[in-house]
């Protein structure tokens, strides 16, 4: 029987690193999925792939949204000869048309194919910040150097995909020949799945992650790491937790994610100095689907110090949960302020403990509420994220494949 899909785009994801428990991997997976869904194949390449027992669901669905996965052994930001040719032979096999680098790091890769092949180089900006805490909370001010943006203009691609406004407001920035092919295209997550929950299932949900009643149940899901601030989270629970308020808040807070052992100890050790913290503070790990624990939440808090565009947030605000988090990359997008949530400032535990204060009360959360979940219906759905990005890779739209969403003013 013919195969329902001969004939149809091939798309390269060229990734340097897959680590299962991120969001690069999960909006790969998502994208792919809706791409193959228009009749688009997926060849993914990466080096090396990170996963456990947790994050294992989340490798078997990115493997199953894709036609092949090649995994390349020595895989680097440096082409090397060997690896170089065996790519190209892959893209000329396959027929590949467009290669899409996952990471700034993989620029020089997908520019040198793309001159080789003839395929339309597209690249999505994936900003992160790793180290210890010192390091981290320094990250909103970092800056390209000089060699950087050398490099950046040398091997810019056809179209850079940015998903926030703070990202392009941090490009806006430099002297970047390319400015003209930057294209916003907000992430995507599966609104079908991320709904809110019946009375029900939500009850349920509260019982399965032991959450009691009149408990106020803050949610912080993302990966175990100083850069997405469970220090100040914990900080703003204990102020709220030990207020002397005639009505005192009983406040629980719940962190899904997982990260290096390092971190996860020296996060887990900051949380829990005293017996008071063991009742208010819990750990669950990493979780290969949150539908069931954001049903269980009344509030979903991100206070980090460095952000492209949290995945976590808008799946959070398509269950109908009202996000608090810091103005990194996707704040304004996501929420306006006081309406779909609140924007608190960097480093802000006096803030941050005033907006979880007023969440508390049930009537302005399901006002928000409202307002989150349609912000979420209406932008951060799978569909709209597809079609701008066919349109950008040439497949659909513009027939010359210029970038329609959002291109970024000079």
């Amino acid at each position: 029987m013919q195969d329902p899909m001969s004939g149809a785009p091939n798309v390269m994801f060229l990734v340097e690193v897959v680590n299962c428990n991120d969001g690069i991997a999960s909006y790969c997976e998502t994208l792919a999925t809706g791409l193959h869904a228009r009749g688009v194949q997926i060849h993914l390449v990466s080096g090396i792939v990170r996963s456990d027992e947790k994050s294992e669901y989340k490798r078997q669905k990115l493997a199953a949204a894709v036609k092949q996965w090649h995994v390349v052994p020595g895989l680097r930001k440096l082409p090397s000869l060997s690896i170089f040719m065996q790519l190209w032979k892959l893209i000329r096999e396959n027929d590949i048309t467009v290669i899409n680098v996952h990471g700034l790091g993989m620029l020089m890769w997908g520019r040198l194919l793309s001159l080789l092949t003839g395929a339309r180089c597209v690249a999505t900006y994936h900003p992160s910040a790793l180290g210890n805490i010192e390091k981290v909370q320094n990250a909103p001010q970092s800056t390209f150097s000089p060699v950087q943006i050398l490099f950046f203009n040398l091997f810019f691609p056809h179209t850079l995909i940015l998903m926030s406004e703070e990202s392009l407001r941090h490009l806006r920035r430099y002297v970047l020949f390319g400015k003209n092919r930057i294209a916003k295209v907000y992430g995507g997550v599966d609104t079908v799945h991320f709904r809110p929950p019946s009375d029900a299932e939500r009850r349920d949900a509260r019982a399965k992650f032991g959450v009691a009643e009149g408990e106020f149940m803050c949610l912080l899901a993302a990966r175990l790491a100083w850069v997405k601030g469970h220090d100040l989270l914990i900080k703003a629970a204990r102020r709220i937790r030990d207020s002397a308020s005639p009505s005192p808040i009983d406040i629980k807070c719940y962190f899904v994610g997982s990260g290096g052992a390092e971190r996860e100890k020296e996060i887990k050790s900051f949380a829990f100095a005293d017996e008071k913290d063991k009742d208010t503070f819990k750990f669950l790990g990493f979780m290969g689907d949150v539908r069931e624990i954001l049903w269980a939440a009344d509030v979903f808090a991100l206070p980090s110090r460095f952000e492209g565009f949290p995945l976590g947030v808008a799946e959070a605000m398509a269950t109908g949960l009202v996000p608090v988090r810091t103005p990194a990359g996707g704040a304004s997008d996501q929420i306006i302020d006081g309406q779909t949530g609140f924007i608190v400032p960097f480093e802000d535990v006096d803030a941050l403990v005033g907006a979880l204060e007023k969440l508390a009360d049930p009537a302005l959360r399901a006002a928000l509420s409202r307002n989150a979940l349609a912000r979420a219906q209406q932008y951060f759905g799978v569909g709209p994220m597809v079609d701008q990005t066919l349109r950008i890779y040439g497949l659909a739209g513009d027939a010359s494949g210029n970038p329609l969403a959002h291109p970024m003013q000079a």
